[in-house]
């Protein structure tokens, strides 16, 4: 396995299924997190330049349940807002002895960084538009869970998908896997990165998209872009590609219900959201499994 977790291509097919199976040791049988003093002598820092809900605290979470020492650093707090490089940051915490780096990022720095930091072990928690690996694991974890294997599946993506790395790096790791088709939806204007895939194909009409679907994932709008770029009307896109009750009926009665959070509503109706189909709430739970799974693998080096 690399030393470091910049990519999910960085990882074999062999190497996400021992990750994911790996995962499963962390949670007992009534769903709770073990926690184990594995690595007392070592500390994690957690570097987020963007904001983070869920990443951030189940990485912290999943540190510290693994007896880690945890820096949470804050950026507003920081010598960046005086100036200071991110390469100066975490050269300095690489000189105070952090092992671990977990970092978000809005531009790609972290190839960079673990070329010039070759002591430090780094955990892309989120890279600009194009990355995000242990978002990939735990989807394919949840998954997993539902679907017993991620072979022979229709899967649908519907959403934001040209600001999304949730797809980039989601769409890396199943490449890995014969699943029988993937299916991107969303407004043209929102996916113009995808319409002409390298693998699966694209489908304007999320209804068609999702026949017979046996997993649909959902990502988030950001309302911001409504404003200031699209020039779209919202009621008029949840008309189109709001996943609602009715148009589920299009997938299979089965059919798992994905979302990275946060959900505002704009992508799935509440319905849906608390609907049996949906697994967005075992999504942030698998977080933390998978982030413990990763910590460890990369900690033992």
């Amino acid at each position: 396995m690399a030393k470091n977790l910049l990519s999910i291509q960085d990882l074999s097919k062999n190497e996400i299924l021992d990750l994911i199976t790996f995962s499963n040791n962390f949670i007992d049988n009534e769903g709770n997190f073990r926690k184990e003093d594995l690595f007392p002598d070592k500390t994690v820092a957690n570097v987020f330049c963007e904001p983070s809900t869920r990443t951030k605290s189940s990485f912290a979470i999943a540190a510290g349940n693994l007896g880690c020492s945890v820096l949470d650093f804050n950026i507003d707090n920081s010598s960046i807002q005086k100036g200071e490089s991110i390469f100066e940051t975490v050269d300095a915490l690489n000189l105070m002895g952090v092992d671990l780096c977990v970092l978000r990022h809005p531009e790609s720095v972290i190839q960079e960084l673990a070329v010039s930091l070759p002591k430090m072990v780094f955990i892309n928690a989120g890279e600009g538009s194009i990355s995000h690996p242990t978002q990939a694991l735990l989807d394919m974890k949840t998954i997993i869970d539902h679907k017993k294997s991620l072979d022979g599946l229709k899967i649908v993506i519907v959403g934001d998908l040209d600001h999304s790395r949730v797809t980039s790096s989601f769409v890396e790791g199943i490449s890995n896997f014969p699943i029988e088709s993937l299916t991107f939806s969303g407004h043209p204007e929102m996916c113009t990165n995808y319409q002409s895939p390298k693998i699966g194909n694209y489908e304007p009409d999320l209804e068609k998209a999702l026949k017979d679907a046996d997993v649909v994932m959902t990502l988030r709008i950001q309302y911001e872009r409504f404003q200031e770029e699209l020039n779209l009307d919202l009621d008029t896109y949840k008309e189109s590609y709001q996943l609602s009750s009715e148009k589920l009926e299009n997938a299979k009665g089965d059919a798992i219900i994905m979302h990275p959070g946060p959900v505002n509503y704009v992508e799935i109706t509440e319905a849906v959201y608390d609907s049996e189909n949906s697994v967005i709430r075992q999504q942030i739970a698998n977080g933390v499994a998978i982030r413990m799974a990763v910590l460890s693998q990369f900690l033992s080096g």
